[in-house]
């Protein structure tokens, strides 16, 4: 790899950095709204109440269109009194108008969702932190690779909820693609060694690579901060 590659390729790290970081930024505003929305609520809190943190869900929406396609809050276990789980999830494709997603959250439902056992939820309430998780195929949404950009949201009665963004696949290797223009072929890997996207058709999204795969990388960048990913070159 020269040294043109080379500087193309982190260019190309640090725009999917620089872009998943301002949709973290957007959760990080809507989710400081929401805390303050919530306790202006009479308590016990109930589903109605939810309601009220629309505004802010769509405008993280508005503000990220044609790279997040579904945001929404997902409530801790308990958090309602009159319903024992909820997702407030609302999804935007295109131009199209945003429109509520109705989950399955009743246990005995054949296709019921327990989103709490998801990383996507686990992993921002135990750690307190940002996570983005993924890519997983949504099984409970579109039936498509998604990576989640997910934080939580803490409230002062102990309560933890997580604000959640869904993002495509294909967004991100769009993102990819337009980046590393006469780049080496670049694979995006996640903390696991999952490929994310990739500029070759040698390289699916979501592939588990093991083995000595990595020995055919010419060069690996971390791409930092909540991410844990790696943007790593391959000879064409």
């Amino acid at each position: 790899m020269n040294d043109g590659d080379l500087a193309r390729l982190r260019r190309c790290a640090e725009r999917i950095r620089a872009r998943v970081d301002r949709a973290l930024d957007d959760l990080g505003s809507a989710q400081a709204e929401i805390v303050r929305l919530l306790a202006q609520a009479q308590r016990p809190l109930r589903r109605a109440d939810v309601v009220q943190v629309q505004p802010p869900l769509l405008r993280v929406l508005e503000q990220n269109r044609g790279f997040v396609q579904g945001v929404g809050l997902a409530l801790d276990d308990g958090h309602l009194s009159d319903a024992p789980r909820w997702m407030e999830w609302w999804r935007s494709e295109d131009d199209e108008p945003a429109r509520f997603v109705r989950h399955h959250l009743d246990p005995e439902h054949s296709h019921f969702y327990d989103y709490v056992s998801n990383d996507w939820f686990a992993l921002p309430r135990r750690t307190m932190r940002p996570a983005v998780v993924g890519p997983f195929v949504d099984f409970a949404g579109t039936n498509e690779h998604t990576i989640t950009l997910a934080v939580p949201v803490i409230h002062d009665d102990g309560f933890v909820d997580v604000l959640g963004a869904d993002v495509a696949v294909e967004c991100v290797e769009r993102l990819l693609i337009e980046s590393s223009s006469r780049a080496p072929h670049a694979v995006l890997l996640n903390e696991h060694d999952r490929v994310v996207a990739s500029t070759s058709a040698r390289w699916w999204s979501g592939t588990l690579l093991r083995g000595d795969a990595g020995a055919e990388w010419s060069e690996e960048i971390d791409l930092g901060g909540e991410l844990r990913w790696r943007l790593v070159a391959t000879p064409r």
